[in-house]
């Protein structure tokens, strides 16, 4: 045999080998969809893990909302996943499930029982926002006297409103986002709306209103809103905190930048409705790559509706929106 076809028959072997390998570690099960499948359920069934079921959306691209799937439809299971899932395991994770939170204690004689205290301090309550259905009317900061266009703690600046003001009453600087809108479904979900600080009138003559920045978390800008104020209860706790088993996904974060760390705010999509309560703890999930990676845990602040407030309380890896969060005692 010729030197040249040595070389075409080695080279003809090669590319049958590597579409042998390639169709091994593609290798797919078709599942039947039968009445009350999820993909989190099939992924559970099929794969032994409910967090792989991004990766069965991704096979089936037919499939345009996840949270619709109806019985008689055949869906694509890529099984060779189960191996990397089993690799995975045998690797070792970080043990997001004995996480525990500290008590807080009575030191005096009441040292058995248990001292609620508030979930987080006053500034970081108000701070982390929520999502909301629609933009709140009511006034917009101006410019200042100086004409700055952003603005701290104790500056004065010029309110603009709809509806008479008097001195010493007090709003929210408020920040609204564009129209959020859930990264899986596509559907509206609202707007965040966050809280940038108080402001308190300081002048309300005809035609001149002013106002006193009084407290300050963020930067504030020309523009922003002014929603009246309203004192926040506080969720308080005694360090106790429930891990439901509730899943969904983060939709959303308070900074702009992609990733998010230890204390940021983050939204999600289950609120009061959904069964979820403030102080309940999650483990937050990457399922971007190849397999699904824990990295951190988040807990809830506030709940709406249909969505939450949510604060990193443990990040092994960034967080980002578009991870999921689950039961925090499932491995």
């Amino acid at each position: 045999m010729s030197k040249i076809r040595i070389i075409k028959f080695a080279f003809i072997v090669f590319l049958l080998c590597t579409a042998v390998a390639f169709a091994q570690n593609r290798e797919m099960q078709e599942h039947k969809v039968t009445k009350g499948d999820t993909l989190w359920d099939i992924a559970e069934v099929e794969l032994k893990n409910a967090y792989l079921w991004p990766r069965i959306w991704k096979e089936n691209t037919w499939i345009k909302n996840p949270n619709k799937i109806y019985p008689n439809q055949i869906i694509r299971i890529p099984l060779y996943l189960v191996k990397k899932e089993k690799l995975t395991k045998e690797a070792g994770r970080q043990d997001f499930a004995a996480y525990q939170e500290p008590l807080i204690s009575d030191s005096g004689e009441k040292a058995k029982s248990l001292k609620k205290q508030p979930l987080v301090d006053e500034n970081t309550f108000m701070a982390a926002g929520y999502i909301a259905d629609s933009i709140p009317r009511g006034g917009k900061i101006g410019a200042s006297p100086s004409g700055e266009s952003f603005f701290g703690n104790g500056d004065i600046i010029y309110a603009d409103f709809d509806h008479p003001v008097a001195i010493r009453d007090k709003f929210y600087v408020v920040k609204t986002s564009k129209l959020l809108r859930h990264p899986v479904t596509g559907a509206k979900m609202g707007y965040i709306l966050s809280i940038n600080g108080v402001a308190e009138i300081v002048k309300a003559k005809k035609g001149e209103t002013k106002a006193m920045i009084t407290k300050c978390f963020r930067e504030i800008e020309k523009g922003e809103l002014l929603v009246p104020y309203y004192e926040m209860e506080i969720p308080r706790t005694a360090g106790q905190f429930r891990r439901p088993n509730i899943n969904g996904m983060i939709v959303a974060s308070s900074k702009d930048c992609p990733y998010q760390s230890l204390l940021d705010i983050v939204y999600i999509d289950k609120g009061f409705k959904d069964g979820m309560e403030p102080g309940d703890m999650f483990r937050t999930i990457a399922v971007g790559g190849e397999q699904p990676v824990p990295n951190g845990i988040i807990q809830v602040l506030s709940c709406r509706e249909h969505t939450a407030t949510a604060i990193i309380k443990v990040s092994s890896s960034p967080v980002a929106p578009g991870n999921i969060f689950a039961d925090l005692n499932k491995n």
